[in-house]
């Protein structure tokens, strides 16, 4: 049996179906997990300790792998910091593959994902890297709060528009990387077929849940109010601030082949996403 693929995230939204993909395919999966103990994953699947900011859970969870899919922790702010040293210790634990999970324009900036990319490639190290856009999940996670406590999506993206991926998509395309030849030295940007507005998708939304969902854009100002009086630290929401800023500015508007071209199908459309998943927003 060939060695172990180390999952880093796979209790999250592109993790998950990464998992469940790898073991329809037969291949032996460790799930990293801050909380192996009440790992629920697929049957058959390796549950390790795995915590970035407890470095000293690493070389267990490196110890046999040949392969690593790699992202960041969330929201973290010098993703660098962490990940690199990471990929070192992969490295000197004999990991010969990676697929890494940066951002959409990560390759246009030199922010710390960025230096993830350029170290990886400069490794030796066998890689394949993967630059989704937003995730469709975040209407069913943060912004589907927003959507269920204040009636509305309440953002300052302007009329900004986002080609937004579903994360099982992201998922898929990684287990390709990991199961198929051909996908070693890569890069692919994944982003759906389609590119909305978010007063779109809040329509798009309305018709799959059978009820006015409105988007209302509000400004910098007005959205740093808001998560400053729900306590979020400005560190947090400066980022925050910059990635909407992004979209404002069409950072994430085009889209990309990439999907269709790894996987042989059309990426997953909102419109289906959004009817998948309608009692969310009822």
């Amino acid at each position: 049996m060939s060695q172990p693929i180390l999952v880093i995230g796979a209790t999250g939204n592109v993790g998950r179906p990464l998992v469940s993909l790898l073991v329809e395919h037969g291949e032996p999966v460790r799930a990293a997990t801050r909380h192996p103990e009440t790992y629920s994953g697929p049957q058959g699947v390796e549950p390790v300790e795995f915590d970035y900011a407890r470095p000293e859970t690493w070389a267990a969870a490196l110890d046999g792998a040949g392969r690593l899919f790699l992202l960041s922790q969330g929201a973290s702010h010098e993703p660098d910091q962490e990940m690199i040293p990471l990929l070192d210790q992969a490295k000197a634990a004999g990991v010969g593959y990676v697929v890494l999970m940066t951002a959409m324009g990560v390759d246009q900036s030199e922010r710390g994902l960025r230096r993830v990319e350029l170290h990886l490639m400069a490794s030796g190290m066998d890689y394949t890297i993967l630059r989704p856009t937003w995730f469709m999940q975040n209407f069913t996670g943060y912004m589907g709060d927003m959507i269920r406590q204040q009636g509305g999506l309440y953002l300052p993206t302007g009329d900004g528009k986002n080609s937004l991926i579903d994360t099982r998509d992201i998922g898929a395309v990684a287990a390709a990387a990991f199961t198929e030849d051909g996908h070693a030295g890569k890069e692919y940007t994944l982003t759906s077929s389609d590119s909305l507005s978010y007063a779109e998708a809040c329509a798009v939304l309305s018709d799959a849940a059978g009820r006015a969902i409105p988007f209302v854009a509000i400004t910098q100002d007005e959205a740093r109010q808001g998560m400053t009086a729900a306590g979020m630290p400005a560190e947090d929401i400066n980022l925050i601030l910059f990635l909407y800023d992004g979209i404002r500015q069409g950072w994430y508007a085009p889209t990309a082949p990439d999907v269709a071209d790894v996987l042989g199908r059309p990426p997953i459309s909102f419109r289906q996403f959004a009817e998948e998943h309608a009692d969310a927003w009822r």
